[in-house]
């Protein structure tokens, strides 16, 4: 049976825009989804990344107690990142402290010329995740990552004089 009002063909000619219409309503949704997603994923690569880092400072710290060799083995282990020497602290602390940062005043409370095998290196790796979807940098402009590794000291350099600064 055929309706009067509808004419031939008139269930489609008055559907033509429905799928346009839907479209401009799910697009933009769909669009902020998958951003969503890549900055998590870019939010959980940054993360993994600091934590790499601060495990290869910590690595280096255990057979060579150079700070500035430390520092470049950790920031080495993060080049997407961009890390300087100011992201990366070092610091040896004594194997019976509490103290498990570099930010006391006594920073190093186990000094070059007493380290011994246990004492502990503290490397910290800190950077700031800036997110670029639009929704979430207005509610969180940057977000400050950090990830710290604590090792024991497994060998301690050879000290012949002063002027000996890397392992031999």
């Amino acid at each position: 049976m055929r309706l009067p009002w509808r004419g031939r063909g008139g269930s489609r000619q008055r559907s033509k825009g429905q799928g346009l219409v839907e479209f401009a309503l799910a697009a933009p949704l769909i669009v902020l989804l998958i951003a969503g997603v890549l900055d998590f994923g870019r939010g959980v690569y940054t993360f993994n990344t600091v934590s790499q880092a601060s495990r290869s400072g910590a690595r280096k710290a255990m057979v060579d107690q150079v700070k500035a060799d430390v520092r470049t083995a950790a920031i080495a282990a993060a080049p997407t990142l961009g890390l300087t020497t100011s992201n990366v602290s070092v610091c040896f602390k004594t194997q019976d402290t509490a103290e498990r940062t570099c930010d006391s005043a006594q920073t190093d409370n186990c000094p070059r010329s007493e380290r011994m095998v246990g004492c502990l290196a503290v490397v910290t790796v800190t950077t700031t995740y800036r997110p670029f979807t639009p929704f979430i940098s207005a509610l969180f402009s940057s977000i400050p990552v950090t990830s710290t590794s604590i090792v024991a000291i497994e060998y301690v350099c050879p000290a012949r004089d002063a002027t000996v600064l890397t392992c031999p």
